[in-house]
């Protein structure tokens, strides 16, 4: 725990070092600009200041485009191709085993057998952290998601600890594993004031997290392969020179002006597929294909297909203070080398992609605090994580090959 603390303090201590630093660089550079103009006879009038301040603003935009350029790709959020618009991105395929945590109220796993996506219902598991009462408690939406999952053959779990998943014989049972993680805007909801205290309880539970999912994870070739910018590069332990070694067609991405990616969904190039699930003027599913536990082992359609693909890590968390200072990419790549609490190694991860996280992707999803839904306080509509400084975003991790750079 100290040790953490002090990386933390350390952390922080750089940034503001780094932010001096600069600004002290730039006054230095401006104030040289400024006797050089002097020294060749420029007046200084109010046109001129402006003409100056303006050219000032260019170089600086383009000292910041030219570092946009030079960061990893991967990291970067896709782009449509050729059209200069921000392209959504989905995670999601119908040939996924999608394993939620922490889901609250469930509405983000109802929300996948909706469209864009219309996933299917035996190929996801989805937990809760408190157990039935409690949950049904704190979320009074919650009963009329879990019994329209039940209906639609999505297993359903209470009471399952994201630092001990491997306790819960539905996460582990008969070889299962999962290709799509996902734990979305984790926190343990302790109500603890102090910030120092609240960060690092919050950084064991993600610690805690990342090594109970090792095991579970799928293997097999990536959906998204290495960077074209990264993969010429020698190894480094600079972050932005990370090796990403992934085995898939050069042909399948393209980048933008700025060296972002742009990922080419192969769901664009398929026939999109209706969702056999309706919703109701109450919010309500209907037209469900009712699951028959009595036919789970005989019948195809209830069985759980595993992919042969890379299994990835989802962690979405608002971009802003508390939440940054976390630090979850360093969280994921560069761990303790114990796990907190026990004696076991912490694992290492790769960032593969962050991007932004569009609720608006998910029908009927309803964002909702750990420490539940209060009348008259709590907001709907996902206003908690719309109406703040920084936009929510997806963090993507993978197991990290043992020939990459530490």
């Amino acid at each position: 725990m100290a040790k953490l603390k002090a990386a933390l303090a350390n952390q922080q201590y750089s940034a503001a070092k780094a932010a001096a630093k600069k600004k002290s660089l730039q006054a230095s550079e401006f104030k040289k600009q400024s006797i050089k103009d002097s020294l060749s006879g420029i007046k200084k009038g109010a046109k001129r200041t402006k003409a100056k301040s303006s050219d000032l603003q260019s170089t600086a935009q383009n000292t910041t485009q030219a570092d946009v350029r030079n960061q990893d790709p991967v990291q970067g959020e896709g782009k449509g191709k050729g059209k200069g618009k921000g392209k959504s991105i989905i995670p999601f395929d119908k040939a996924d085993t999608i394993l939620l945590i922490g889901e609250a109220n469930f509405s983000f796993t109802l929300s996948l057998l909706l469209p864009p996506h219309n996933l299917t219902g035996k190929q996801i598991l989805s937990t809760a952290y408190d157990n039935l009462d409690v949950t049904y408690q704190k979320y009074p939406d919650a009963q009329k998601n879990v019994e329209c999952l039940k209906n639609a053959g999505v297993k359903i779990e209470f009471g399952v600890d994201a630092k001990n998943l491997e306790k819960c014989k539905s996460v582990i049972g008969k070889g299962k594993k999962w290709s799509r993680i996902v734990f979305n805007f984790p926190h343990v909801g302790a109500g603890i004031t102090d910030q120092d205290r609240n960060i690092l309880t919050n950084q064991h539970l993600l610690l805690g997290f990342f090594r109970s999912v090792e095991s579970l994870l799928t293997e097999g070739p990536s959906r998204i392969p290495q960077s074209k910018k990264s993969a010429g590069k020698k190894k480094s332990s600079s972050s932005s020179n990370r090796k990403e070694d992934q085995d898939q067609d050069q042909d399948d991405i393209d980048y933008d002006e700025k060296g972002h990616l742009i990922e080419n969904d192969d769901n664009d190039q398929e026939d999109e597929e209706e969702s056999p699930y309706i919703l109701d003027e109450n919010g309500l599913l209907t037209n469900i294909p009712i699951f028959d536990k009595t036919k789970q082992n005989h019948d195809d359609n209830s069985t759980m297909t595993i992919p042969e693909k890379q299994g990835s890590i989802l962690i979405t968390l608002l971009n802003c203070p508390p939440y940054t200072l976390w630090n979850l990419p360093k969280l994921a790549s560069k761990p303790p080398t114990l796990s907190p609490g026990t004696r076991l190694l912490q694992p290492r991860y790769t960032l593969l992609r962050s991007f932004e996280f569009h609720p608006d992707l998910y029908k009927g999803y309803e964002h909702r605090r750990t420490i539940g839904w209060k009348q008259g306080v709590s907001k709907g509509a996902n206003e908690e994580i719309l109406n703040r400084k920084g936009k929510a975003r997806t963090w993507e991790f993978v197991r990290r090959e043992k020939d990459e750079t530490i």
